[in-house]
């Protein structure tokens, strides 16, 4: 039976960030292609009925469309909300019971300690000239969504988490970005069928 990988990512920023990530990934293979039948990336648009959205999704339009494929899911997800929130919004244990219950063979999270826009940050020149700012601008907040926005105010502009931002991930050095993160992409990388190392990325 042929193997396959689910991504499930929750907004569109997350959406281009790992897809061009899968690209780079993608040239890292040996004979410059993926290990397995399919890699599908979807976006859940949010953590609201998380475990329905992915359940319906992964059942009716993933499973329904690659008969013969089993499939490892993954999750995707900022840590910062289930750090510090008395209630978090999602049970990971529950969304991965009802996804392996519903046909997953492995259902793995990659974390973005503590959010994706930390990941953003470790490339401040990408970000620096996609806004226009000088290089070495400084940016300040309490944690990386809040030091990213006050970063796009400096250059008059919003930044709303998860809303699809032109041409931002284009701008930044994923390559780079994804050295820096390498333990936390790790689990991606090995559902992947590839082996991921720092100075590999």
């Amino acid at each position: 039976m042929s193997k396959g990988v689910v991504i499930f990512v929750e907004g569109d920023t997350e959406e281009e960030f790992f897809a061009k990530m899968l690209d780079i990934i993608h040239d890292l293979c040996d004979g410059g292609r993926f290990p397995l039948a399919k890699v599908v990336v979807r976006n859940l648009k949010g953590f609201g009925k998380y475990k329905s959205k992915a359940q319906r999704v992964f059942t009716n339009e993933i499973l329904s469309r690659n008969k013969g494929v089993t499939f490892t899911v993954i999750l995707c997800h900022d840590t910062d909300v289930f750090d510090f929130s008395p209630k978090p919004p999602v049970n990971w244990t529950e969304v991965k019971k009802i996804l392996r219950e519903n046909g997953a063979a492995k259902v793995i999270q990659v974390k973005a300690k503590r959010s994706i826009e930390d990941w953003f940050l470790k490339d401040m020149s990408g970000l620096c000239k996609y806004l226009g700012l000088p290089n070495g601008t400084k940016c300040s907040g309490e944690n990386g969504q809040k030091k990213l926005g006050n970063l796009f105010r400096k250059a008059n502009r919003v930044y709303i988490k998860g809303n699809k931002v032109v041409g931002l991930v284009d701008a930044l050095n994923v390559r780079k970005i994804m050295t820096v993160i390498c333990d936390d992409i790790k689990p991606l990388c090995k559902a992947l069928g590839i082996k991921c190392s720092g100075d590999k990325c």
